[in-house]
Protein backbone atom coordinates (compact mmCIF):
# COMPACT_ATOMS: atom_id res chain seq x y z
CA UNK A 1 0.00 0.00 0.00
CA UNK A 2 1.41 3.42 -0.97
CA UNK A 3 0.31 7.09 -1.57
CA UNK A 4 0.12 8.02 -5.10
CA UNK A 5 0.33 12.21 -5.55
CA UNK A 6 -0.81 13.98 -8.52
CA UNK A 7 0.07 17.56 -9.32
CA UNK A 8 -0.71 20.16 -10.89
CA UNK A 9 -0.01 23.85 -11.38
CA UNK A 10 -2.34 24.62 -8.89
CA UNK A 11 -2.98 21.55 -6.40
CA UNK A 12 -1.06 18.35 -5.21
CA UNK A 13 -3.51 15.40 -4.83
CA UNK A 14 -3.11 12.44 -2.37
CA UNK A 15 -4.38 8.98 -2.85
CA UNK A 16 -4.08 5.64 -0.93
CA UNK A 17 -3.40 2.81 -3.58
CA UNK A 18 -3.17 -0.87 -2.52
CA UNK A 19 -0.97 -3.25 -4.73
CA UNK A 20 -2.75 -6.06 -5.65
CA UNK A 21 -1.90 -9.11 -8.35
CA UNK A 22 -4.33 -10.86 -10.26
CA UNK A 23 -3.89 -12.93 -13.05
CA UNK A 24 -0.06 -12.89 -12.65
CA UNK A 25 -0.74 -9.28 -13.02
CA UNK A 26 0.08 -6.37 -10.41
CA UNK A 27 -3.03 -4.74 -9.90
CA UNK A 28 -3.19 -1.17 -8.51
CA UNK A 29 -6.54 -0.18 -6.59
CA UNK A 30 -7.68 3.10 -5.53
CA UNK A 31 -8.58 2.84 -1.92
CA UNK A 32 -9.42 6.39 -0.66
CA UNK A 33 -8.57 9.93 -2.16
CA UNK A 34 -6.21 11.31 1.47
CA UNK A 35 -7.28 14.98 0.32
CA UNK A 36 -5.78 17.81 -1.88
CA UNK A 37 -3.38 21.13 -1.04
CA UNK A 38 -2.48 24.32 -3.09
CA UNK A 39 1.09 24.50 -4.63
CA UNK A 40 2.60 26.01 -2.96
CA UNK A 41 0.55 25.01 0.46
CA UNK A 42 0.48 27.63 2.95
CA UNK A 43 0.95 26.74 6.74
CA UNK A 44 -3.06 26.72 7.40
CA UNK A 45 -3.45 25.06 4.40
CA UNK A 46 -0.89 22.13 5.66
CA UNK A 47 -2.77 22.27 9.07
CA UNK A 48 -6.30 21.05 7.75
CA UNK A 49 -4.80 18.93 5.23
CA UNK A 50 -2.64 16.95 8.23
CA UNK A 51 -6.02 17.50 10.02
CA UNK A 52 -8.07 15.65 7.69
CA UNK A 53 -5.85 13.36 6.62
CA UNK A 54 -5.78 11.76 10.31
CA UNK A 55 -9.30 11.19 10.61
CA UNK A 56 -9.36 9.95 6.87
CA UNK A 57 -6.66 7.42 8.34
CA UNK A 58 -8.50 6.61 11.06
CA UNK A 59 -11.32 5.50 9.49
CA UNK A 60 -9.26 2.93 7.17
CA UNK A 61 -7.39 1.94 9.76
CA UNK A 62 -8.57 -1.32 9.88
CA UNK A 63 -7.34 -1.64 6.07
CA UNK A 64 -3.34 -1.69 7.08
CA UNK A 65 -1.24 -1.87 10.41
CA UNK A 66 0.80 0.16 12.13
CA UNK A 67 3.98 -0.44 10.28
CA UNK A 68 2.17 0.61 7.26
CA UNK A 69 0.52 3.85 8.89
CA UNK A 70 3.58 5.05 9.86
CA UNK A 71 5.02 4.72 6.35
CA UNK A 72 2.47 6.19 4.57
CA UNK A 73 2.74 9.16 6.51
CA UNK A 74 6.45 9.46 6.62
CA UNK A 75 5.67 9.79 2.38
CA UNK A 76 2.94 12.22 2.65
CA UNK A 77 5.23 14.04 4.89
CA UNK A 78 7.75 14.23 2.31
CA UNK A 79 5.81 16.01 0.05
CA UNK A 80 3.31 17.78 2.11
CA UNK A 81 5.18 18.68 5.95
CA UNK A 82 3.49 18.46 8.64
CA UNK A 83 3.37 22.30 10.49
CA UNK A 84 5.79 22.72 13.09
CA UNK A 85 4.83 24.15 16.11
CA UNK A 86 6.84 27.51 15.62
CA UNK A 87 5.16 27.34 12.09
CA UNK A 88 1.61 27.08 13.86
CA UNK A 89 2.40 29.49 16.82
CA UNK A 90 3.05 31.90 14.19
CA UNK A 91 -0.17 31.40 11.99
CA UNK A 92 -2.49 31.97 15.73
CA UNK A 93 -0.21 34.48 15.76
CA UNK A 94 -1.13 36.44 12.38
CA UNK A 95 -4.55 35.31 12.91
CA UNK A 96 -5.10 37.08 15.71
CA UNK A 97 -3.26 40.74 14.63
CA UNK A 98 -6.01 40.07 11.39
CA UNK A 99 -9.00 39.03 14.14
CA UNK A 100 -7.69 42.36 16.03
CA UNK A 101 -7.77 44.61 12.66
CA UNK A 102 -10.99 43.55 11.69
CA UNK A 103 -13.14 43.58 14.93
CA UNK A 104 -11.29 46.92 15.88
CA UNK A 105 -11.82 48.51 11.71
CA UNK A 106 -15.74 47.25 12.79
CA UNK A 107 -15.91 48.96 15.89
CA UNK A 108 -14.27 51.90 14.54
CA UNK A 109 -16.59 52.21 11.54
CA UNK A 110 -19.96 51.89 13.87
CA UNK A 111 -18.64 54.25 16.38
CA UNK A 112 -17.84 56.84 13.34
CA UNK A 113 -21.06 56.25 12.33
CA UNK A 114 -23.03 56.10 15.22
CA UNK A 115 -21.56 59.77 15.82
CA UNK A 116 -22.65 60.91 11.92
CA UNK A 117 -26.22 59.80 13.03
CA UNK A 118 -26.03 61.82 16.06
CA UNK A 119 -25.06 64.85 14.40
CA UNK A 120 -27.72 64.07 12.08
CA UNK A 121 -30.31 63.45 14.40
CA UNK A 122 -29.10 67.06 16.07
CA UNK A 123 -29.47 69.10 12.91
CA UNK A 124 -32.44 67.45 12.23
CA UNK A 125 -34.03 68.26 15.82
CA UNK A 126 -32.81 72.20 15.12
CA UNK A 127 -34.27 71.98 11.50
CA UNK A 128 -37.83 70.58 12.62
CA UNK A 129 -37.42 73.76 15.01
CA UNK A 130 -36.79 76.02 12.11
CA UNK A 131 -39.39 74.30 10.21
CA UNK A 132 -42.36 74.62 13.24
CA UNK A 133 -41.43 78.72 13.43
CA UNK A 134 -41.51 78.83 9.21
CA UNK A 135 -44.80 76.80 9.81
CA UNK A 136 -46.26 79.08 12.15
CA UNK A 137 -45.43 82.12 10.52
CA UNK A 138 -46.76 80.91 7.10
CA UNK A 139 -49.96 79.87 8.89
CA UNK A 140 -50.26 83.54 10.60
CA UNK A 141 -49.91 84.67 6.63
CA UNK A 142 -52.86 82.55 5.28
CA UNK A 143 -54.77 83.53 8.01
CA UNK A 144 -54.52 86.95 7.10
CA UNK A 145 -55.12 85.96 3.70
CA UNK A 146 -57.89 83.91 4.36
CA UNK A 147 -59.10 87.46 6.44
CA UNK A 148 -58.38 89.81 3.01
CA UNK A 149 -60.29 87.32 0.53
CA UNK A 150 -63.32 87.12 2.97
CA UNK A 151 -63.73 90.86 3.50
CA UNK A 152 -62.76 91.51 -0.65
CA UNK A 153 -65.59 88.67 -1.36
CA UNK A 154 -67.91 90.96 0.90
CA UNK A 155 -67.60 93.99 -1.03
CA UNK A 156 -65.33 95.44 1.67
CA UNK A 157 -62.26 97.90 1.40
CA UNK A 158 -58.93 96.24 1.65
CA UNK A 159 -55.54 98.09 1.87
CA UNK A 160 -52.43 96.74 -0.52
CA UNK A 161 -52.70 93.65 -2.59
CA UNK A 162 -52.44 95.22 -6.25
CA UNK A 163 -48.92 93.89 -6.85
CA UNK A 164 -48.49 91.20 -9.04
CA UNK A 165 -50.04 87.85 -8.18
CA UNK A 166 -47.77 85.55 -6.23
CA UNK A 167 -46.56 82.34 -8.38
CA UNK A 168 -45.43 79.15 -8.06
CA UNK A 169 -41.66 80.05 -8.87
CA UNK A 170 -42.41 82.39 -5.93
CA UNK A 171 -43.38 79.88 -3.71
CA UNK A 172 -40.20 77.74 -4.61
CA UNK A 173 -37.93 81.25 -4.05
CA UNK A 174 -39.97 81.07 -0.46
CA UNK A 175 -38.77 77.56 0.79
CA UNK A 176 -35.22 78.51 -0.16
CA UNK A 177 -34.88 76.51 -3.60
CA UNK A 178 -32.03 77.32 -6.45
CA UNK A 179 -32.98 77.67 -9.65
CA UNK A 180 -31.52 74.71 -10.47
CA UNK A 181 -33.58 73.34 -8.04
CA UNK A 182 -36.88 74.95 -9.26
CA UNK A 183 -36.32 74.00 -12.52
CA UNK A 184 -36.50 69.70 -11.09
CA UNK A 185 -39.05 70.41 -9.64
CA UNK A 186 -41.31 71.61 -12.60
CA UNK A 187 -39.36 68.58 -14.36
CA UNK A 188 -40.95 65.99 -12.38
CA UNK A 189 -44.43 68.02 -12.39
CA UNK A 190 -44.56 67.84 -15.71
CA UNK A 191 -43.72 63.93 -15.65
CA UNK A 192 -46.46 63.42 -13.58
CA UNK A 193 -45.10 60.07 -11.99
CA UNK A 194 -46.91 57.26 -10.33
CA UNK A 195 -46.12 55.73 -7.56
CA UNK A 196 -44.27 53.21 -9.11
CA UNK A 197 -42.41 55.26 -11.77
CA UNK A 198 -41.42 57.59 -8.96
CA UNK A 199 -39.85 54.23 -6.99
CA UNK A 200 -38.04 53.54 -9.66
CA UNK A 201 -36.96 57.22 -10.82
CA UNK A 202 -35.27 56.97 -6.83
CA UNK A 203 -33.47 53.55 -7.20
CA UNK A 204 -31.83 54.94 -10.79
CA UNK A 205 -30.48 58.05 -8.86
CA UNK A 206 -28.76 56.08 -6.11
CA UNK A 207 -27.80 53.34 -8.32
CA UNK A 208 -26.14 56.37 -10.55
CA UNK A 209 -24.76 58.10 -7.65
CA UNK A 210 -22.84 54.72 -6.35
CA UNK A 211 -21.30 54.09 -9.96
CA UNK A 212 -20.22 58.37 -9.73
CA UNK A 213 -18.76 57.59 -5.89
CA UNK A 214 -16.88 54.10 -7.29
CA UNK A 215 -15.86 55.72 -10.36
CA UNK A 216 -14.52 59.10 -8.22
CA UNK A 217 -12.31 56.36 -6.16
CA UNK A 218 -10.82 54.59 -8.66
CA UNK A 219 -10.11 57.99 -10.48
CA UNK A 220 -8.30 59.08 -6.95
CA UNK A 221 -6.31 55.53 -6.11
CA UNK A 222 -5.27 56.17 -10.21
CA UNK A 223 -3.76 59.57 -9.10
CA UNK A 224 -2.17 58.01 -5.98
CA UNK A 225 -0.45 55.37 -7.79
CA UNK A 226 1.00 57.66 -10.45
CA UNK A 227 0.21 55.74 -12.70
CA UNK A 228 -1.41 56.16 -16.71
CA UNK A 229 -5.31 55.51 -16.48
CA UNK A 230 -4.10 52.39 -19.23
CA UNK A 231 -2.48 50.38 -16.43
CA UNK A 232 -5.64 50.59 -14.35
CA UNK A 233 -7.40 47.48 -14.62
CA UNK A 234 -10.54 48.98 -13.36
CA UNK A 235 -10.63 51.12 -16.09
CA UNK A 236 -13.01 49.58 -18.15
CA UNK A 237 -15.47 48.88 -15.82
CA UNK A 238 -14.86 52.99 -14.63
CA UNK A 239 -15.81 53.56 -18.06
CA UNK A 240 -18.99 51.88 -17.99
CA UNK A 241 -19.81 53.41 -14.64
CA UNK A 242 -18.79 56.90 -15.87
CA UNK A 243 -20.95 56.36 -18.96
CA UNK A 244 -23.67 55.07 -17.07
CA UNK A 245 -24.28 57.82 -14.60
CA UNK A 246 -23.03 60.61 -16.68
CA UNK A 247 -19.94 61.38 -16.70
CA UNK A 248 -18.78 64.07 -18.97
CA UNK A 249 -14.54 62.88 -19.30
CA UNK A 250 -14.59 59.16 -18.71
CA UNK A 251 -11.07 57.23 -19.12
CA UNK A 252 -9.71 56.19 -22.08
CA UNK A 253 -9.40 53.22 -23.22
CA UNK A 254 -6.63 50.75 -22.54
CA UNK A 255 -3.83 50.60 -25.63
Amino acid sequence: MFVRFRETSRSLQCTLIETRRADGKVRHEHIASLGTVPVPPSVADRVAFWAALHQRLGRLSNRFSHDTHGKLIGQIHARIPMPTPDEQRALQKENAEADEWVWSSLQEMNAATTEKRKGLLASTQCAIVDSETAAKDAGAQAERAKERLAKIEKGEDVQGGLGRPMTREDFHRMSGMSDEQIQHCMNLAELRLSDEEMEKLVHEQVEASERVGRAIVRKWLRERRGGPPSADADAPAERREGAAAGLSNPPPPAA
